[in-house]
């Protein structure tokens, strides 16, 4: 048996989410993502078992990338609660022109009924989150930066105003004549645009 090797696992990785979450190949098949590393399909099976394996394992991947920073950022006490947004909407927006279709698959996934997230917070983690998005949020509107509303509305104004555009790139594109490169040129505009919509000054 061949001993493993980091650089070529590293190799089938990379190959494989440019494929699947840039080019928008979901269904790529192993022969593919291997003709594209320029490695036998073999090894493939060698380093992950499975199509399905490797698929997860490179989506978990993604996903921690943005994870592990909002649970350093929303955790944050020399963060300003503006900084704090304007830095999650440049990260949520910097990644979905990184991986056009990653959003894409996560919320076909989150509609499958075995659906098992790739990255879980635990609850003490969570609770902590909210607890201190909810702070800032608090002061925030006694500012009178934000109209009265709840975490649960502010977090999904937020959200919303991010993946929009992202998940519904195609039908958007087409009602509006717009090429790739014109369309991610308005998606990074919309950095400064959505804390406009969210803060009243």
């Amino acid at each position: 048996m061949p001993v493993k090797d980091a650089q070529t696992e590293q190799l089938i990785k990379e190959t494989a989410m440019r494929i699947f979450f840039v080019e928008g190949r979901l269904h790529a098949t192993t022969q593919v993502i291997a003709d594209e590393a320029g490695v036998n399909r073999g090894l493939i099976y060698y380093y992950f078992k499975s199509r399905d394996i490797l698929f997860q394992e490179v989506f978990k991947e993604a996903m921690m990338v943005i994870h592990n920073r909002l649970h350093e950022l929303f955790l944050s006490k020399t963060i300003a609660f503006r900084d704090k947004i304007g830095q999650f909407v440049e990260l949520f927006i910097n990644q979905s022109i990184k991986y056009p279709y990653l959003e894409v698959f996560l919320v076909t996934e989150v509609n499958r009924d075995d659906f098992t997230p790739p990255v879980s917070l635990n609850a003490e983690i969570r609770d902590e989150m909210l607890s201190h998005i909810g702070k800032d949020l608090e002061n925030e509107i006694r500012n009178g930066g934000l109209p009265k509303m709840s975490v649960e509305q502010f977090m999904t104004n937020l959200v919303s105003l991010c993946a929009y555009p992202i998940l519904f790139r195609p039908m958007l594109q087409h009602m509006m004549k717009m090429d790739d490169k014109a369309y991610w040129k308005m998606i990074n505009e919309r950095k400064k645009l959505i804390m406009n919509v969210l803060f009243r000054n």
